[in-house]
């Protein structure tokens, strides 16, 4: 064999057992984030998915030909922080509920948009957590709108005070959250008006106000870093 042949045929080996030690190498390095990947991540973000169980008396009997309302359903965002040696956790989060019904020519819709200071406790945290989980309101957008025969109208209120109280569990797979949340949302409003800021009254002639209290169930999905 020619001193050529012999020089492509080193070069070739060469080549193979670069690429073997190339993924040798890559191979430490993904069994190495799988090792030593900390359990307790300092900052999670998570998405979220609820449906929410209520009844707004004083909203359903306001409008009594409209459906009635007696679910929500919610994408939420959390970004939470975990400091060391802090006993909780501190976050934010944001929620959007949305519920539409419609009955023959008439129609209800709920959007509903909460953002609240969040706050756990892991009461186990390794590759699991589990823990309490609440939630207090500091900001709310509430909308209604009614439609009847093809006529829409705008509503609006003020929440008086929102809080969340719950139990959350999960699993981490390396970076990855996967969990779910079980809990009661407080939410009583104010008196509904129309979009010019007009109160609305029942048959009675009261003010209506009503309650969007109830529980819920949440499923989450998300990162730690």
């Amino acid at each position: 064999m020619s001193s050529f042949m012999l020089r492509r045929v080193a070069n070739a080996h060469v080549i193979q057992v670069t690429r073997a030690v190339a993924q040798v190498m890559v191979f430490l390095a993904l069994a190495t984030v799988l090792v030593v990947a900390p359990a307790e991540a300092l900052i999670e973000l998570k998405a979220g998915y609820s449906q929410h169980t209520t009844s707004p008396g004083g909203l359903n009997d306001a409008f009594p030909s409209n459906p009635k309302i007696s679910q929500m359903q919610t994408l939420s965002f959390d970004v939470m922080g975990n400091v060391p040696l802090m006993p909780v956790g501190l976050g934010v989060r944001h929620e959007t509920f949305k519920r539409s019904e419609t009955a023959g020519a008439f129609g209800s819709t709920i959007d509903w948009s909460r953002t609240s200071i969040l706050v756990n406790k892991r009461l186990i945290d390794t590759l699991v957590y589990v823990g309490p989980i609440a939630t207090v309101g500091v900001a709310s957008d509430f909308k209604y709108r009614s439609s009847a025969n093809g006529v829409t109208t705008d509503y609006k209120t003020e929440s008086q005070f929102t809080a969340t109280v719950g139990v959350e569990a999960g699993a981490k797979l390396l970076l990855v959250r996967l969990g779910a949340e079980v809990g009661y949302l407080y939410a009583p409003m104010g008196e509904l008006k129309t979009s010019a800021g007009v109160p609305v009254t029942d048959a009675g002639g009261s003010k209506v106000t009503f309650d969007l209290s109830g529980p819920y169930v949440r499923v989450v999905a998300g990162f730690g870093f």
